[in-house]
């Protein structure tokens, strides 16, 4: 059986994990979501279980945020190279092929990306135009798709950029 090489840093063409300030605020802003359905979920608890008085909308708020942390997380996934991956071909492939794999990778999952974010940024359209709102707290689902899209185009944003990363580092890769 024949072991997989080391892997060293230079040997992954992926971008760096932090995407600077907008990362850190997205990232901020994922951990406020997080803390808010915490805490939503704590008082709806406390409010159902001892005083008999549920926190109104406490669902919903926690599917909304849900949805959002999610999406959020998917640019901050994506650039910290967080994705699940399956390489056969590792072990027998040069650096540079493997790069040039990676960056192929890349922007096919960047298509798939601006396509998931057109598409959702179509059914938010169609949403806001039928009015459709959430049923206790009367929040736009057209404006919560929208949200949704754009943090899926910022995820494509993400996959094009690690693409270029990946197609420089098989420019500098030997031709072994």
């Amino acid at each position: 059986m024949t072991e997989a090489p080391a892997e060293t840093p230079n040997d992954r063409a992926v971008p760096p994990a932090s995407l600077g300030r907008p990362g850190r605020i997205l990232s901020l802003a994922a951990g406020l979501m997080i803390a808010a359905m915490m805490f939503v979920t704590t008082i709806d608890v406390v409010g159902r279980y001892f005083l008999n008085h549920p926190l109104f909308g406490a669902f919903e708020i926690t599917e909304i945020l849900m949805g959002l942390v999610i999406f959020a997380g998917m640019p901050l996934a994506t650039a910290a190279r967080e994705h699940i991956t399956v390489n056969f071909l590792e072990t027998v492939l040069t650096s540079r092929r493997r790069a040039f794999q990676t960056m192929i990778t890349d922007l096919i999952s960047a298509a798939m990306s601006a396509v998931f974010a057109w598409r959702i940024f179509e059914r938010g359209v169609a949403l806001a135009n039928s009015g459709e709102k959430t049923m206790e707290l009367g929040v736009s689902r057209g404006l919560i798709a929208w949200i949704m899209a754009g943090l899926m185009a910022v995820t494509a944003l993400v996959f094009i950029y690690a693409a270029v990363v990946a197609a420089r580092a098989a420019m500098r890769s030997d031709r072994s």
